[in-house]
């Protein structure tokens, strides 16, 4: 780790060592962390994990962590895009964005610029390149819908992938062993007015049936086109609660941490609720929180193929 260290430092790339993750969770769970590391650039990421390829050292890559929950810890590092310089340049209809931008800038800009075509994600509050990975999607719309090409960093190196090359499904991309550093977004052109009103049905719509509150958002994905909201309210547990969390009164698909919970508080909630559901209907919840924990990808020297 020792060199490591050194890079960082000679490349002034900003990083701290056994830090509580949980201070930037969206939840505000989370262990420490041997070294969590903040590049700026998309250069200083391409660079950073040229080395870490290099010098065979385990690593996570994550966004904004709105929806990951750190159990262990189970890698040498880990790298946050979320700090990263907004880029973003439009061509005509064709926008390309950083990996590290917040999903709602990229919404925003589209907006701004009478683009349309992801009206349906604004509020969703992950970085562009964590919205790809879990291919992220609200009211009909998913981020893989106008997405062309990707600047990857696969297997020591950097290349473009197109859309084709990858498997997207329900919350689901095939991009394992695969960082994203940026992406080609294809909109289509609407009145600025209609956008708006599209954005605003949308937000007010998530603001009206999502709770407030420290949460990770979805904790399942809907099972037999229901949400697993559905299931967890019939099952009675609308409100119940473990320690600091509680599954919220709201909307049951989402637990809140209200009361200084921790990761065990969140782990025995999670298996009373399926426990209870499977009890009830028989029916086997499916996280959509990623849980970082032993049986987590990391990357090394990954040989993934796409």
């Amino acid at each position: 780790m020792e060199k490591l260290i050194t890079f960082l430092d000679k490349n002034e790339i900003e990083y701290h060592e056994n830090y509580d993750i949980s201070l930037l969770s969206s939840i505000r769970l989370g262990c420490k962390i041997n070294i969590v590391i903040f590049p700026k650039t998309i250069k200083s990421l391409t660079k950073l994990l040229t080395f870490l390829f290099q010098n065979k050292l385990v690593y996570i890559v994550a966004g904004n962590l709105s929806n990951m929950l750190f159990v262990d810890t189970v890698a040498d590092c880990v790298i946050l895009t979320s700090k990263m310089q907004d880029e973003i340049d439009a061509r005509g209809n064709l926008v390309s964005v950083s990996a590290g931008t917040m999903l709602t800038k990229l919404c925003e800009f589209a907006k701004k610029n009478g683009l349309s075509g992801m009206e349906g994600l604004v509020g969703i509050p992950a970085t562009v390149g964590g919205a790809i990975r879990n291919n992220a999607g609200a009211f009909g719309y998913q981020i893989s819908d106008r997405l062309v090409s990707m600047q990857v960093f696969y297997n020591g190196r950097v290349c473009e992938l197109k859309k084709s090359q990858i498997k997207f499904d329900y919350h689901y991309s095939s991009l394992r062993g695969i960082v994203v550093l940026s992406a080609t977004f294809l909109f289509e052109n609407k009145k600025e007015y209609d956008i708006i009103n599209l954005y605003n049905e949308y937000t007010y719509i998530r603001n009206s049936t999502q709770p407030s509150g420290l949460s990770l958002g979805s904790v399942y994905r809907r099972v037999n086109g229901k949400s697993a909201g559905f299931y967890i309210e019939r099952s009675g547990l609308k409100g119940t609660r473990v320690g600091g969390l509680v599954v919220a009164s709201k909307h049951s698909n989402f637990f809140i941490n209200d009361k200084n919970g921790n990761v065990s508080d969140f782990l025995r909630l999670s298996s009373l609720v399926e426990n209870a559901v499977l009890k009830q209907f028989g029916v086997a919840l499916i996280p959509e929180v990623e849980k970082v924990e032993r049986d987590y990808e990391t990357f090394s020297r990954p040989t993934y193929t796409f």
